[in-house]
């Protein structure tokens, strides 16, 4: 496989969460697991969409899911300590997006992780992506302040 370096403006991240290591994310070797990683970083993932106003599923039975992750691990990370996440949107078209996640130790801001989360809005009645909605794309758009 071919390491791709995630490279990301930082003009992108307009939301940020602290999250604490705890002690059952952590392996043997007392470092955060690749599995924990990912759940904390679908955390900070539903705090922003949260943050947005959008509910994992809606009325309609349509809500948005991860399509893709590209995940890029710097360096190990041991529990308790504290780590800010910081998330955007890179891109969002009709049919999909790219979400932007960096994650920092609290205490150096040393980087841990970078992520990009592709995703989709999904209906679950039929089974399918579908396009955005105007309510969903217009919270998630973040042309408007690359602007200024």
């Amino acid at each position: 496989m071919i390491d791709r370096e995630l490279e990301f403006d930082d003009r992108v991240f307009v939301f940020e969460t602290v999250m604490r290591v705890r002690n059952t994310e952590i392996d043997v070797g007392q470092h955060l697991t690749l599995e924990s990683l990912i759940a904390l970083l679908a955390e900070a993932r539903a705090r922003f969409l949260y943050s947005k106003g959008i509910k994992e599923i809606n009325a309609e039975c349509q809500g948005l899911i991860v399509s893709n992750l590209q995940l890029n691990v710097i360096s190990r990370v041991r529990a308790r300590e504290e780590l800010l996440f910081e998330v955007g949107i890179e891109h969002i078209s009709d049919k999909d997006g790219e979400m932007a996640i960096k994650v920092t130790r609290m205490y150096d801001g040393s980087l841990v992780a970078k992520a990009r989360k592709s995703f989709v809005q999904y209906d679950y009645r039929s089974n399918r992506s579908i396009v955005f909605n105007n309510d969903i794309k217009e919270a998630l758009n973040q042309q408007a302040s690359f602007e200024l």
